[in-house]
This record gives structure tokens, C-alpha cells and sequence, in this order.
């Protein structure tokens, strides 16, 4: 067995992940077919508190913030609250009103036969339209801090003990590298550390897998989230997996930040592309014209949607890892052999680029390309630099269609968007995967794209990379002082030297501040 465990921090990579794992139950089979999806990846067998109901549930562990499971409870049918049975005396429950179950889990919860259709409006928690159970071991919250999708998108904290010092009374948000960090500590530090301690849950569905193929990790890097999981990831290196493949795709916003979010990012990605094995970047919000190109005019996508938004993301992260799991030998590709290809053999961790193509039009969906960092200081020369014909080192792509589907025409697209040609002239590596298999679109999905024809998906480090990471130490020379700042700038370097590519104007780096 290969397995892959999936490790999720906050809203919206839980909302990233429900569409994942949403996809993946989409290519069960209840016959004699054998799904060409092996799903013992990514789902493990089970029994229910009951001792005889078999269950299968992801191998992963979800993140949230309070209240951010929406109408999710941590117990369900399967698998029941065995704690309450053993409560005698009285009791006196103390209970926060709930939030309702959305009119589409209802639906799924009496068997109607045609579900309640779902849009922006109905789905602003990632339980909203969730179609599979979780073990409750795979549920987590952090009880000291609060999310509501409108009043509290971010997060905030709970209690008055929780005020922004000189704040004149202004709540707390979750954001900021050290937020995050300091959480992570004082939960492992706490009276009840167990509850939420890797060794209470990351440790058992390690030890359920034969043979560990790698661990996926999604995170928001634009808040505390960032900092709160490059220490959980420290610490799994060090105890647990500390040789084995970790993608770490990262949320990150394209807009303006602040400069105190603009040093949480710049903190953040240091301390988790180290850590991990390939560091992909993921764009929540594309760019408006590129989504005019995407969609027809009558689509009605939403930006504002994390349903919206995190769908399209995932019609790209679920082709891209579609190889890894796989049970035909001659199409799947291991954790390790695309971490490989992608990073130049663990060179170049961060990725450039990632992009979606569905019929005629090209989306960058992730990637440093696709990504502003944040601040206007120096958005023309990042402009310039973006101009230029940078160099694409490696590309790994997949290319798909639905069973019947040529491998022909799937080859012509591989060829018109990938230019593989062109990439392999200029020194780089170039490899895909043809699988004739669609893109899984259940009553969960947006209903934003077509139900035919053939999908394409890729990422690819570039040489442009190393005009981000110049603009980030150009940031610390300018804004940051103290111990951090040279020891920021010697990392960002590191970082950067491995993309260089020819003659480059070194004044992109310039930290003469």
C-alpha cells in the first residue's frame, strides 16, 4: 500500500479539501467494476462504535478555528459520543446555538432522491455541502479563537481577555506568523494538550499505513495559520516523518497586504518551504480578466465564494495529484518521482506556476507568477520582470478526458498548452500523464464547467521565481529591523540563487535600505 495522509489548517483549506475528498468518493464503484482510483490511498477501513458497521473514512486531519465546522458535529451516526453513556448524575448542559444544516446535507441525510442544489449563499461553511463522514479523531479545533464566513472571516479572539493591546478595544484577529506559533505551543502546552497533540492524532493514522507514500498539507499563509503550521510541520519532521514526501500547498491572497502581513507571508514561506519537499503557492483570488477568458458570461462565478473559488482550485490540485493515486502502475507516479521532476531533484521547492485549462481558455491559478506580493513598492519592476521570457527549469502536467477519450487529441493539448517542445530546447524537463478519466463533478460541485472534453492541469518552476523572492528581501531591507532581518535576507538568498538563470540584473535584489 501507498498511502497519503492529508493535513488541513483553516476555512479555507478545509473548504479546498471537502471538494478534494468530495471528488474522491465520486469515483467509488458499488459493482463488480474496479474503480481505477485505488482507494485505500486516501481512505481507510473502519468500524463504527457499534463494532460491526464497517466504515471508510479519509486519512487526513482537519484544522478549524470554533465554529468553523459550521453545522458539523465532531460525533456522528458512525460514530457516537461513547463519553455521554458513561456521564451519571445530573448534568447541566450549557450549549452555543447551532448552526442549521444547510437544505443539501438535510437532502443527503433523508435519502431524497434529487438533492437540494446548492450556490454562494448556501455554502459559506465547508460542512455545508461535506458528503462523507470524518472520523472524529480527524477533527480539531483551536477553542480560543472564533470564525463566522461574515463577521469573522479570519478569525478572532474569544473572550474579552483577548483585546489588542493599545487597541481602544478592537477584537483580536487570527493573523500574524507569530499568532500562530505561539498558538501551536500554548495548545501543546495546556492541561488538555492531548486533544489536540499530533501524538494523540497525527501518530495513529501513521501507524495505520503500511508503507507512507507521502502527506499532502494545505494551510492559509495569510494569517496565523502560517506560522501555526510550520511548527506542526517542524515537529513532524522531527518526530515522525522526517525523510518522507511533503507537499505544502499554500492559500495565499493576491491583493494588497499590509506590511505586518506582508512579513507574516514572508516569515511564513521561509520557515514551511525548508520544511517541505515542494512548496506550491495557490492563488484564492485569480485575476478578473483571466476568469472573463475562463468562464462564458452566463456562468455566474463568484469570487467572494470559498465554494466558488476552492472548486476551481481543486479542479486543478485533485488532476495534478490524480497520478499518485492511481492503481494502474503504467500511469501513477509516486509522491516522491513528482517531487522530483517538479523541483529539479529537491533543488527549486518553490513552485512558479500552476495553471488549469478547460477548452480554449488558460488559467494561472497558483505559483509565484500568479501571485502579487503583496505591496506596491516596486510593482514595475516586478512588472518588468515578468515581462521578460523567463525559464521554465521543470513541468509536470496531466492531461484528462472521459473514458473513450483519444489519446490523441489528449496528446494535441498536452503539446498546444504545455509546449513541452519549447522547454526541453531551452534545457528544462518536461513530463505528463494522459489519463482517460474525467474530472469528478458531484451535486457538491459549482456548476461552472463543462461536462465534456478534455482537462488540463500543470505546474512548473520558472526562472521568475527568483524576481519574487528578490522583492521579498528588497521588503526586509526596507521595513524590518532587528535580529530577524539579516537572517531573513541570508534565507531569502539561499532561496533565490537557485533560479538563477544567465545574466540578471542584480539590482532586483537591491537592500541598500
Amino acid at each position: 500500500m501507498r498511502e497519503i495522509l492529508h493535513l488541513s489548517f483553516s476555512a479555507a483549506a478545509n473548504h479546498l479539501s471537502t471538494h478534494f475528498f468530495n471528488a474522491q468518493e465520486n469515483y467509488f464503484t458499488y459493482d463488480d467494476k474496479i474503480s481505477p482510483v485505488d482507494h485505500n490511498i486516501t481512505f481507510r477501513s473502519g468500524l463504527a462504535v457499534d463494532r460491526s458497521t464497517e466504515t471508510f473514512t479519509p486519512r487526513c486531519l482537519l484544522w478549524d478555528l470554533k465554529g468553523g465546522y459550521g453545522s458539523l458535529t465532531k460525533y456522528n451516526s458512525l460514530y457516537e459520543n461513547d463519553e455521554e453513556s458513561l456521564t451519571t448524575g445530573n448534568v447541566v448542559r450549557i450549549e452555543e446555538p447551532r448552526v442549521p444544516k444547510s437544505a443539501y446535507i438535510q437532502s443527503l441525510d433523508e435519502n431524497a432522491e434529487h438533492v437540494a442544489k446548492l450556490d454562494p449563499s448556501t455554502t459559506l461553511y465547508w460542512s455545508d455541502y461535506c458528503n462523507i463522514f470524518h472520523h472524529p479523531r480527524s477533527l480539531l479545533q483551536l477553542s480560543s479563537w472564533e470564525y463566522h464566513p461574515v463577521d469573522a472571516p479570519r478569525g478572532r479572539a474569544r473572550g474579552s481577555g483577548y483585546l489588542q493591546p493599545g487597541s481602544a478595544g478592537k477584537v483580536r484577529e487570527f493573523k500574524g506568523y507569530d499568532v500562530g506559533v505561539n498558538e501551536f505551543h500554548d495548545r501543546n502546552n495546556a492541561d488538555n494538550a492531548g486533544e489536540l497533540s499530533l501524538e494523540t492524532h497525527f501518530r495513529p493514522i501513521l501507524e495505520e499505513c503500511d508503507l507512507l507514500a507521502g502527506v499532502n498539507i494545505i494551510t492559509d499563509i495569510d494569517s496565523a495559520w502560517g506560522g501555526f503550521t510550520a511548527e506542526a510541520l517542524s515537529e513532524l519532521r522531527d518526530e515522525y516523518i522526517p525523510k518522507s514526501s511533503v507537499q505544502l500547498w499554500g492559500l495565499e491572497h493576491s491583493g494588497t497586504l499590509d506590511r505586518a502581513d506582508q512579513y507574516s507571508r514572508i516569515r511564513t514561506v521561509t520557515a514551511l518551504t525548508p520544511l517541505a519537499t515542494a512548496y506550491i503557492p495557490l492563488c484564492l483570488e485569480p485575476d478578473t480578466t483571466s476568469l472573463l477568458n475562463f468562464f462564458s458570461a452566463d456562468v455566474g462565478f463568484d469570487a467572494s465564494s470559498l465554494w466558488h473559488t476552492t472548486g476551481l482550485l481543486n479542479a486543478a490540485y485533485e488532476s495534478i495529484t490524480l497520478p499518485t493515486r492511481l492503481r494502474n502502475s503504467d500511469s501513477r507516479v509516486s509522491m516522491d518521482t513528482l517531487a522530483a521532476e517538479i523541483t529539479s531533484l529537491g533543488s527549486r521547492k518553490i513552485i512558479g506556476g500552476l495553471e488549469l485549462a478547460v477548452g480554449h481558455a488558460i488559467l494561472q491559478l497558483g505559483g509565484t507568477n500568479s501571485i502579487n506580493n503583496g505591496h506596491q513598492d516596486r510593482v514595475s519592476q516586478l512588472k518588468a520582470a515578468n515581462s521578460r521570457v523567463s525559464h521554465v527549469y521543470s513541468k509536470f502536467g496531466v492531461v484528462r478526458d472521459l473514458p473513450g477519450g483519444r489519446h490523441g487529441s489528449m496528446e494535441q493539448v498536452w503539446e498546444e498548452y504545455a509546449k513541452p517542445m519549447d522547454v526541453q530546447n531551452e534545457g528544462g524537463f518536461a513530463d505528463r500523464r494522459l489519463i482517460s478519466l474525467g474530472y469528478p463533478t458531484p451535486p457538491s460541485y459549482p456548476p461552472y464547467l463543462p461536462e465534456a472534453g478534455p482537462m488540463y492541469s500543470s505546474m512548473y518552476s520558472t526562472s521568475i521565481t527568483k524576481y519574487q523572492l528578490a522583492d521579498m528581501k528588497y521588503f526586509v531591507s526596507r521595513y524590518i529591523r532587528g535580529d530577524d532581518r539579516e537572517e531573513l535576507k541570508d534565507e531569502l538568498d539561499n532561496l533565490s540563487g537557485e533560479y538563477q538563470f544567465g545574466w540578471s540584473d542584480d539590482s532586483s535584489g537591491d537592500d541598500n535600505e
